[in-house]
């Protein structure tokens, strides 16, 4: 246990542009919370909170699992006793556990900071911003609604149901990628991944979205009577009636309930930036770094998941464009904070000397 305190001490100075940001979007979004006298779902926070502790643990003992059958499969003689070894080795080594204590934390702070905010976004400053959004979409594409163009090649009962399917991976990867990167042996890929997640968060999660407040396509009818995307909506219920199997409606239906009575474990409406192109695209650029197929799944999947925003009503166009913008720019910024995050004290003095 001393040898962990002394590492999680040691440590902690390459996470201080993680700290500092997750503490500057703390301050911020507490003091307009409280400047507003907004109240944010907690509930929200915890149950996305409640989500990852639960994947951390089923992976956990997954990864514990898998290394005991192949020591069985081996021949060890005490199996159980090697498994003990190679977790020390793991968790020891390089101070590993130590890195993986301070990234994990973040997160998980992160996760609650962006929960609680998210669903207080109508009550800080109420939905404006989607009438603007619609002609913005129309004249980046030539006067068309986006998902007039996506219809023609998506816009059919298999090409709806791949994207949904590979839409609602996002969560599960999104969640497995924050329980992996803070074990990646390549400590400037992990902190180049924890910065531009933080930046991207605070600034596009909260930040934008709270100034550029706006419903979806698939709200706007509810929220103010808007026809645009009626035909879009009627397809994909026409087609969820066929298969079943547009799950987008199911959790379009929880939101706005959530939204318009006020209660459920999970609220929060935002299109403006997409996060979920957003993350997709550091996905992709982590990704990129390990080369060969795996740099293309990245690409695929975000892609994917820029188009299913569009095709399931999701966000506009622009709000994937612009999430996907920033999360480039902000992975562009985390390369030089990174390199920073890993100058020692002693290197630094040396240098001012």
């Amino acid at each position: 246990m001393r040898t962990f305190f002394s590492a999680f001490g040691r440590t902690a100075f390459d996470y201080r542009f993680a700290y500092f940001i997750l503490v500057s979007h703390t301050a911020l979004m507490s003091g307009l919370v409280w400047y507003t006298g907004a109240e944010p779902h907690f509930r929200t926070a915890t149950t996305y909170l409640s989500w990852s502790f639960t994947a951390l643990f089923n992976i956990a003992v997954f990864y514990m699992l898998w290394i005991l059958v192949r020591l069985f499969l081996q021949g060890h003689e005490h199996p159980t006793s090697a498994l003990r070894g190679r977790m020390a080795d793991l968790l020891l080594r390089d101070d590993r556990l130590a890195h993986a204590t301070h990234s994990t934390a973040i997160f998980l702070a992160l996760i609650v900071i962006f929960g609680s905010v998210k669903s207080s976004i109508p009550a800080i400053n109420p939905f404006g911003w989607d009438e603007t959004l619609i002609r913005l979409d129309r004249a980046i594409f030539g006067g068309v609604d986006p998902y007039v163009i996506t219809s023609g090649i998506f816009g059919n009962t298999y090409g709806i149901t791949v994207l949904n399917f590979v839409y609602n991976l996002w969560l599960p990867i999104f969640i497995i990628s924050m329980i992996w990167a803070p074990w990646i042996s390549n400590h400037t890929l992990r902190l180049r991944y924890m910065l531009t997640a933080l930046l991207t968060w605070f600034i596009g999660g909260n930040i934008m979205a709270l100034y550029f407040s706006s419903a979806g396509p698939c709200f706007v009818q509810l929220l103010n009577g808007d026809q645009t995307f009626v035909p879009l909506m009627d397809m994909l219920k026409g087609i969820d009636g066929e298969t079943g199997m547009v799950w987008a409606l199911f959790a379009q239906n929880m939101l706005w309930t959530s939204y318009s009575v006020e209660e459920g474990a999970i609220s929060g409406i935002s299109a403006m930036p997409s996060m979920h192109v957003a993350v997709a695209v550091i996905i992709a650029c982590v990704a990129w770094q390990f080369g060969g197929v795996r740099r293309w799944f990245g690409v695929m999947f975000a892609a994917s998941i820029f188009i299913g925003s569009i095709q399931l009503g999701w966000h506009y166009a622009s709000d994937g464009l612009i999430g996907g913008s920033l999360a480039l720019l902000f992975w562009r910024a985390s390369a030089a904070l990174a390199s920073w995050s890993d100058r020692r004290p002693e290197e630094m003095t040396a240098e001012a000397a």
